[in-house]
C-alpha cells in the first residue's frame, strides 16, 4: 500500500499559519491548558494527552483546509472546539470556512467567539467585520473596525474601512471625525484630504471643502489635479471671483499647464468676458497633449453665441489652431465647420465637414449637414453625389435618399426622383414622418410628369401617414384645383392647414385658388386680400385680381393686374398673359 504523504512546503505553510493564529490566542506549548467551563465557574484542565489529541486535529483541519477539502476541515476544527470550546483559532477556522461557503448567519458567532477569546488578533477583527458587512449589518461592523484599532497596534490604516462604512450609511459627520483620528494617527495622507473634502461637498459645506482644497495644493505643489480639481469646485459652485484670482496666480506658477487656461477661459465666459476667454484658449488649444474632445467641448459651447461681430474672428482663430494642432482629426475639421456654419459662412462650412468625411466618414451627422448645405446652396448635382457616397457607409438611411430625390425632382429630373424615393421608403417603414414625406415627394414628382392617378395614390398614402402633413394638404388640394376634381375635398384640405397656419400666405393663396375654382368669388378674394398682408408678390397680387373680375370689379382688377406687372420679372413665365389682361382688360386663364 502507498503511503499518503504531504508536501514539506505545504506542512511549513500549515504550521506558519497555525503558529500565527495560536498567537493571539491559545498557547499549546503547554503540556497543560486551564479552561474555564461554559456551564460552570470551575477551571478545567486539559491532559498532555487531550493537548496533543487537541494539536492534531487542529493541524490535520488546517492540513485539509489548504488542500481544498472544506467539509474534512471543518469536521476536525469542531473536535478542536469539541475538546476546549474557548480555543479562538478554530472558532476563527470555523468562521472561514462558513464564510467561504457563504453561510454567514452561520459563521456570524464563530467570528464574534474568535475576536472575544482573543482580543489582540488583527485577522479575527478583520473576517467578523466583513461578516457584518456582507449580511448588512453595518453599525456592528463600525464598532469592529474602532475595536480593532483600539486593541491592536498597527491598525490605523483600518479606519479608512471604517470610514468608507459611515460613508455608506451617509453618517458623513462620524466619517469626518475618523478621518481625523486616522490624521492623527498616521499623519498628513492625501487620501484624507480628498475624502473630507468630498464629504464636505455633500454636505454643501463649500468654505470647508475649497479650504481641504487649498490644504491640498499647499502640501502637494507639484500635484496639478488637486489644483485643477480646486479650480473647477469653484467654478460649478459659481465662486467665480476667487475662481478667477486662484487661477490666474495658478498660471503665473505653472505657465504651461494647459488646463488651467482652460478652466481660466471658462470663468471669463461666465463673467461676460467671452474675447478674454477666447484669448486664454489660445495656449491649450495650440498643444497637442490637450485632450482634442475637451477643446472641442469648449468651442461647442460658443456655438450658441454665432453670429457675433466680437467672436466671430477670434473663434475662428481658434478653430485654425485646432485643426493646426489635429489635422488628421475628423471631430477638429467638422467643429470648424460648426463654426462656420454658424455664422453664415456655407460655402467654407461645406468644405471643412467634406474634408470630415474624407477623413472618417463615418459619422452620420456631417453628412447630414453636407447635404443640407448642397440644397441651401442649390448644388442638387452636389447634393446627389453626396448623397451617393454616404448611402455607400449608410445604405439604410432614408434620409439620404430623401435628399437625393428631392435634389432629382427640382433639377426635374422626375424618373430618377420616383425611383429613388421608391427606393428610399422602404427604410421608412416604423417612422411614419419620413414616410409621409417620401409619399408627399413621390406625388409631386407623378404630378409633374402628368400621371395623375398615381399621384393622387402617393398623396393618400402621405396623409394615412401623417394627416396633418401641411405641404401635402397644399400641394394635393392645389393639383385638384387645376384638374377641377373632388373640389370639395380640396376646400377641406386647403381648409384645414389654413386654418393650422393662418399666417402663411402660400396656403392662403392655396385655399382662395381652391374657392377660385369653386367659383367662390367673394371667398377667393377674402383669402387673397389677407395673403397679401404676408406676401405681396406678383403671383398672389395678380390672383387677387383675377377674384375681383369674377366679381365684376373690373377697374381694381386692372389695378392690380398692372401691380402684379410690376412685381414681376422679366423672365416670368405668365407676363404675356398678365400684358393681355391689362391691355383688353379681359380675363384670360
Amino acid at each position: 500500500m502507498k503511503r499518503s504523504y504531504i508536501h514539506k512546503s505545504v506542512l511549513f505553510s500549515i504550521l506558519l499559519l497555525c503558529m500565527m493564529l495560536i498567537g493571539g490566542g491559545s498557547a499549546y506549548s503547554q503540556k497543560k491548558k486551564k479552561k474555564k467551563s461554559e456551564k460552570a465557574s470551575e477551571t478545567v484542565v486539559l491532559s498532555e494527552e487531550q493537548v496533543t489529541e487537541l494539536e492534531h486535529y487542529f493541524l490535520e483541519g488546517e492540513k485539509y483546509f489548504i488542500l481544498g477539502d472544506r467539509q474534512k476541515a471543518y469536521s476536525f476544527f469542531e473536535k478542536v472546539l469539541e475538546l476546549d470550546s474557548d480555543n479562538a483559532a478554530a472558532n476563527y477556522k470555523l468562521g472561514q470556512i462558513l464564510l467561504e461557503n457563504r453561510e454567514l448567519n452561520k459563521a456570524l458567532p464563530f467570528a464574534n467567539r474568535s475576536v472575544e477569546l482573543s482580543p489582540k488578533n488583527k485577522f479575527y477583527y478583520l473576517q467578523l467585520a466583513n461578516i457584518q458587512t456582507t449580511i448588512g449589518q453595518l453599525e456592528a461592523a463600525e464598532k469592529t473596525y474602532f475595536s480593532l484599532v483600539e486593541n491592536v497596534e498597527g491598525t490605523e490604516n483600518h479606519l479608512f474601512e471604517l470610514a468608507a462604512i459611515q460613508l455608506y450609511q451617509k453618517k458623513y459627520d462620524d466619517a469626518i471625525v475618523t478621518y481625523n483620528l486616522a490624521e492623527t494617527k498616521l499623519g498628513t495622507m492625501e487620501e484624507i484630504y480628498q475624502q473630507r473634502q468630498q464629504i464636505y461637498l455633500k454636505q454643501n459645506k463649500l468654505d470647508l471643502a475649497i479650504d481641504e482644497g487649498k490644504r491640498l495644493v499647499g502640501l502637494y505643489p507639484n500635484e496639478k489635479s488637486h489644483v485643477l480639481n480646486l479650480g473647477r469646485i469653484m467654478i460649478s459652485n459659481d465662486r467665480l471671483t476667487e475662481a478667477k484670482e486662484f487661477l490666474e496666480e495658478s498660471v503665473k506658477v505653472n505657465p504651461d499647464e494647459e488646463e488651467l487656461f482652460i478652466l481660466l477661459a471658462e470663468v471669463y465666459r461666465k463673467n461676460g468676458d467671452p474675447e478674454k476667454a477666447l484669448q486664454s484658449l489660445k495656449v491649450p488649444f495650440g498643444s497637442s497633449s490637450v485632450d482634442l474632445n475637451a477643446k472641442i467641448r469648449t468651442l461647442a459651447g460658443y456655438l450658441g453665441m454665432l453670429p457675433n461681430e466680437k467672436l466671430n474672428d477670434p473663434l475662428m482663430v481658434l478653430g485654425e489652431i485646432l485643426v493646426g494642432t489635429h489635422p488628421d482629426s475628423y471631430q477638429a475639421l467638422a467643429m470648424i465647420g460648426d463654426l462656420h456654419y454658424n455664422v453664415q459662412e456655407k460655402e467654407q462650412a461645406r468644405s471643412y465637414y467634406l474634408k470630415a468625411v474624407k477623413i472618417d466618414g463615418s459619422n452620420f451627422n456631417i453628412w447630414q449637414n453636407i447635404l443640407s448645405l448642397d440644397m441651401d446652396l442649390r448644388d442638387y448635382d452636389g447634393a446627389i453625389d453626396h448623397a451617393n457616397l454616404a448611402l455607400e457607409t449608410f445604405p439604410n438611411q432614408s434620409s439620404l435618399y430623401y435628399f437625393s430625390g428631392t435634389a432629382y425632382l427640382i433639377k426635374k429630373d422626375y424618373e430618377n426622383a420616383i425611383k429613388t424615393f421608391n427606393t428610399g421608403k422602404a427604410y421608412t417603414a416604423r417612422d411614419n414622418n419620413m414616410k409621409s414625406l417620401f409619399h408627399g415627394q413621390l406625388g409631386d414628382a407623378y404630378n409633374s410628369m402628368g400621371d395623375h392617378e398615381k399621384s393622387d395614390a402617393s398623396y393618400e398614402a402621405a396623409l394615412k401617414a401623417k394627416p396633418d402633413n401641411d405641404h401635402v394638404l397644399n400641394n394635393y388640394s392645389y393639383f385638384l384645383s387645376l384638374r377641377k376634381k373632388d373640389l370639395e375635398k380640396a376646400k377641406l384640405m386647403s381648409g384645414k392647414i389654413v386654418k393650422a397656419y393662418p399666417e402663411n400666405p402660400t396656403y392662403l393663396d392655396t385655399h382662395a385658388w381652391v374657392l377660385y375654382m369653386m367659383e367662390d368669388y367673394e371667398g377667393a378674394a377674402k383669402y387673397l386680400k389677407m395673403a397679401l398682408d404676408f406676401d405681396p408678390s406678383a403671383v398672389i397680387v395678380e390672383h387677387y385680381g383675377d377674384a375681383l373680375f369674377q366679381l365684376g370689379r373690373i377697374d381694381e382688377a386692372l389695378v392690380q393686374w398692372k401691380r402684379a406687372r410690376e412685381l414681376s420679372s422679366d423672365d416670368s413665365t405668365n407676363l404675356e398673359t398678365l400684358d393681355k389682361k391689362i391691355a383688353s382688360r379681359q380675363l384670360y386663364e
